[in-house]
């Protein structure tokens, strides 16, 4: 026997090293290219440090085209649920009851339910990451008997988790007041970002062609985004400048036709997804979001650590918290401290949003407010804020040395 250090929230415990260390499952549905993949690609980097007295698995509900590379961990399982709900809480909870964790974390939706179905009953603690503006993204996505089931799920079972993250104050209200998870249970936790990594990758030299001057959107190709609308007011505004998009998705065919009827095609451009589309946004004139809903948007944030300025809607949730603006205190188009912000589903504000971006003098103002800003989401300070949190879970719950 011999004593490990101390965690980061000062517990000591005993291992015997003929038996494995402490267990801990961190569970998603795939390895995509959203913003909770890259959150626990850089909560399991630190599982040399902050996580280096437990043993961590990483689980994939689906078997999916991976689109990053994680860490190396002391075991990876695909539990190829392919979507099903049924499926992914069957195969997790027998992994569960095999591994016995003392503690399971999860993100995105799916993997938070099956989490807690899977822990019930054992000693395993349950740690979910609620990554999106729940009701406002459910109801963007589903109608009828399937939205009301899938708000069903959350209100009854999240509560039963040890601890929710949400990923902004908004994300928090959301849980709180209509999903009725106990505040107390409810922890607010921004995302992390690599400020010197994020700047050296805008540093690269772009792996496409690009015009001379632009504004930048980034998003999946899907309604939520809110890029017909940003289309629209594009074509209407008229700005000096292209438009970029960055992204894949159903919406492809319908944005490109969108496009092509306003005579855009050689203004707006559809370039697809970018495993590094650092470069292209640090060359932006601005980033430009229509999104209807969000939890914490990476690429606005990403843009701000690049020192870009930002014209965003003011859905539900993160923007308005990353602007320095007062969530639904908008009017036409405001100019916050940190970028300019209005209304969700407001036409003529991101008509006039954009060619306020004309003037560069407020461009280059906007841009060293955003760039400062940023230095409050360090990636060091945020992913050891995250292994407090999952610590203070799994540690009561360490074996008692006979």
């Amino acid at each position: 026997m011999r004593e490990r250090p101390a965690d980061a929230k000062g517990y000591f415990y005993l291992i015997d090293e003929k038996f494995h260390r402490p267990r801990l499952l961190f569970v998603i549905n795939s390895i995509g290219s959203g913003g909770a993949e890259r959150v626990l690609d850089q909560i399991l980097r630190a599982t040399d440090h902050l996580g280096q007295n437990y043993e961590c698995h990483l689980v994939l509900l689906d078997d999916q085209p991976e689109y990053r590379t994680f860490p190396r961990l002391s075991g990876r399982h695909c539990l190829a649920a392919q979507g099903s709900l049924v499926k992914s809480v069957i195969r997790l909870r027998k992994l569960v009851r095999q591994l016995r964790p003392v503690a399971v974390v999860s993100m995105l939706v799916r993997a938070n339910i099956a989490t807690v179905l899977a822990t019930r009953g054992t000693e395993a603690g349950a740690i979910l990451g609620e990554r999106m503006h729940l009701s406002s993204h459910l109801a963007g996505r589903y109608r009828g008997t399937a939205l009301w089931c899938l708000r069903k799920l959350p209100r009854l079972l999240y509560r039963q988790a040890d601890t929710v993250i949400a990923v902004s104050e908004g994300v928090a209200k959301d849980l709180v007041d209509i999903f009725a998870v106990p505040a107390a249970k409810v922890q607010t936790i921004n995302n992390p970002y690599d400020l010197q990594a994020i700047t050296a990758a805008g540093a690269r030299t772009p792996t496409i062609g690009l015009p001379e001057s632009y504004l930048v959107a980034v998003g999946r190709l899907v309604a939520a985004k809110g890029f017909h609308e940003l289309i629209e007011a594009y074509r209407c505004a008229a700005p000096n400048s292209a438009l970029v998009i960055l992204g894949d998705g159903p919406e492809r065919e319908r944005l490109a036709g969108q496009i092509a009827a306003a005579g855009l095609e050689e203004r707006v451009l559809l370039v697809g997804y970018l495993p590094d589309p650092f470069p292209v946004i640090a060359r932006a004139r601005a980033l430009v979001s229509a999104s209807h809903n969000e939890g914490f948007p990476n690429a606005i944030a990403e843009a701000m650590v690049l020192g870009r300025p930002v014209l965003a809607t003011d859905c539900p949730s993160g923007p308005a918290e990353l602007l320095g603006a007062q969530a639904g205190d908008v009017g036409n188009v405001k100019e916050a401290p940190y970028g300019l912000i209005v209304r969700d589903h407001d036409l003529s504000g991101l008509v006039a949003g954009l060619r306020q971006l004309e003037n560069d003098v407020l461009r280059l103002r906007l841009g060293a407010a955003a760039s400062k800003r940023m230095q409050s989401f360090t990636a060091e300070r945020v992913i050891a804020t995250y292994w407090d949190a999952i610590i203070a879970v799994a540690a009561p719950r360490l074996p008692v040395p006979a």
